[in-house]
């Protein structure tokens, strides 16, 4: 059993690991996961000859600027500006 006044020092522990070397870990673990899918699936698609059904750039830009649009961000594009 665990004295009563070494808990919040375990807790603060078990947070500080949780904060500092799980959630770092997962976050690029799971980069590391998509990036794996997104390679395979490409070259998947190139050796079996079946590239037309893998996603286009434009779509994917659009797919990234939805995402991002909902932070606030402001969207990039290729176009210029109008002058005044």
């Amino acid at each position: 059993m665990i004295p009563p006044h070494m808990k919040p020092f375990i807790f603060s522990v078990g947070c500080v690991l949780a904060w500092f070397v799980l959630l770092p870990m997962l976050v690029i673990g799971g980069g590391i996961a998509l990036l794996a899918y997104a390679i395979f699936a490409e070259l998947g698609a190139v050796l079996t000859g079946n590239a037309f059904k893998t996603l286009d750039t434009s779509a994917a830009r659009e797919i990234a600027r939805r995402m991002c649009g909902g932070y606030g961000l402001p969207v990039r594009s290729r176009m210029r500006r109008p002058l005044p």
